[in-house]
Parts: structure tokens; C-alpha cells; sequence
């Protein structure tokens, strides 16, 4: 089977380095790309670290197609259309990778200057434009945070597409409320220094669901803000009609019937779990 070497995470530092895996392309099959890496990897896997501060980086550059980024507010149905766009095995979905998390933290906690972060962005993508298996085109289904860094991906890819999935504040935090990740744990962070950085300095929250609706909002109003680019906005869950007539043609992307009914079919499953289960099933 053969492997290539892609980013599993980016070390948090004022000069950041990405570890590197040998992985097949089996990696990319699974809800969420992190959660995918230990079940795929070999008892004897490799690892090389790229260092992002260096002049020169050792990574080979990709030949697939960067066709989109998906930012959202979390919890609006993020992974089900990253899912169904992976019907297609000519599509790739890189699902909320560590490699660029850990990138824009260290952004956080060391002010890296913005020249150094763009190129540390296009390392790191590049890596995973690397050819593999079937996939043709890419395309990054981000944490939905990043969207506080959409400034970011604009300068460093200003023609390709890129959409924001809505959904309503309040029923975005009463699902954040019984389960969440990710922004939801900065809250009983010891130190505010993330909510600060992303709400500013002078909000203040009273309380849990507070907090989120403070941070949901935030995540509508940076999408709001970044004007410029192929900026499509769609909601949850109006937008899974539109998956054919105007998600799809935003990527220029062309599915075959058989990849579209295959893109529906995936509706019918839980779309976070490894496994694939049925809605019907989940409560069983």
C-alpha cells in the first residue's frame, strides 16, 4: 500500500514545527482527519518534522487541485456536507487538521508575524495536495474558529472558494452545551487568554451559554467582515437541498449521478461517528 508523508499536527511554539506521518490515503476517509491518523497508521510508522521557521522546507509540492474551504459556526452540519462532498473519491476532504490548528495558536500565545504565518499555511496545504490514491481536488473542511483567521486564507489563496454555514445562535448553543470541543473548553481554561484574543478584552461573561453565544456570534461576525473572495453563505439545514444546484457549482465541482445519489444516501448516517450508523440507530 502506498504512503505518503502528511501533516498529523503542529507543534505550539514561536517557531512551530509540523510533524509529519507515512500514511495511506485511507486517512481521508473518516469524519474528522485527526481521529482517523491512529487507526490507519502501521505498527512501524515514520514521522519528519518540517520546520516552518526555516528558510527552506522539505515538503513535496501537491498536484491536486485546492478547490474550497468550509468555515462555520460549529454544530451547523460542518461534517455531513464534508461528508457528502467525499462521496466522490475524486475529492479529498482534509477535516479540521491539527497541523493548521496548532499553526494559528501559535499565532495566538507568539504573535507570529504575518509573512512567516502565510508561508507556514501554504507548507502545510501543500502537503496535502500531495497525489494519492483516486482524489483529483481538495478541499479543507476547517475548526470552526479558524474563521477568526479568514483574513488569512484569503491573502494566501485569494481565487478559491469558500463558504460559511449558519445556523441559528440560540440552537447552535444548546447543542454545544451537550457536547463540544474545541472553543467550548477555552471557557474552563485556567487563564482567559484565548476567549480575550477572540471576544476582546473587555466582554465579559457571566456565564457558560453566555460565553458560547458570545463566541457564535463572534464566528457569524468574522464571516460577516471578510467580504472580499468567492464568499458563499448558506444555513442549517436549508443548505442540504442546495448540495447539487449551488454548493457543488460554488466548488466548481461536477459529481456523476452515481456520486450524487451516493452524497444523498450519506445523509442517512450519523455523520461524526467512525463507524458507519444510522440515525435509526443511534438511541439502540
Amino acid at each position: 500500500m502506498k504512503k505518503l508523508y502528511f501533516p498529523i499536527y503542529t507543534q505550539v511554539s514561536e517557531k512551530p514545527i509540523v510533524i509529519t506521518e507515512k500514511l495511506p490515503s485511507k486517512v481521508f476517509d473518516y469524519p474528522f482527519f485527526n481521529d482517523a491518523v491512529p487507526l490507519v497508521r502501521s505498527m512501524n510508522s515514520n514521522r519528519k518534522k518540517i520546520d516552518l521557521s526555516a528558510e527552506s522546507n522539505s515538503v513535496n509540492v501537491g498536484s491536486l487541485k485546492l478547490k474550497g474551504f468550509i468555515f462555520h459556526t460549529s454544530h451547523c452540519g460542518s461534517t455531513l456536507l464534508a461528508n457528502m462532498l467525499g462521496a466522490s473519491k475524486k475529492t479529498r476532504i482534509v477535516s479540521e487538521t491539527e497541523a493548521i490548528n496548532g499553526l494559528l495558536i501559535s499565532k495566538v500565545f507568539y504573535n507570529l508575524e504575518e509573512t512567516m504565518l502565510l508561508k507556514s499555511l501554504k507548507t502545510i496545504i501543500d502537503a496535502y495536495l500531495q497525489s494519492l490514491g483516486e482524489a483529483e481536488q481538495l478541499i479543507f473542511k476547517l475548526s470552526s474558529w479558524n474563521v477568526f483567521f479568514i483574513n488569512l486564507f484569503q491573502k494566501a489563496y485569494p481565487e478559491v472558494p469558500w463558504i460559511f454555514i449558519d445556523r441559528k445562535t440560540e440552537e447552535v448553543v444548546q447543542s454545544l452545551s451537550k457536547s463540544g470541543l474545541g472553543f467550548v473548553e477555552w471557557f474552563y481554561h485556567p487563564t482567559p487568554i484565548l476567549q480575550k484574543y477572540f471576544l476582546g478584552e473587555n466582554v465579559q461573561t457571566e456565564s457558560f451559554e453566555d460565553y458560547l453565544s458570545a463566541m457564535v456570534e463572534a464566528h457569524k461576525n468574522g464571516a460577516e467582515k471578510a467580504r472580499s473572495g468567492k464568499k458563499l453563505v448558506v444555513s442549517y439545514p436549508s443548505f442540504l437541498n442546495e448540495f447539487e444546484n449551488k454548493i457543488l457549482p460554488h466548488f466548481s465541482l461536477k459529481y456523476s449521478k452515481i456520486e450524487l445519489l451516493a452524497a444523498q444516501e450519506i445523509k442517512k448516517y450519523d455523520a461524526k461517528s467512525i463507524s458507519k450508523t444510522r440515525y435509526s440507530n443511534l438511541s439502540s
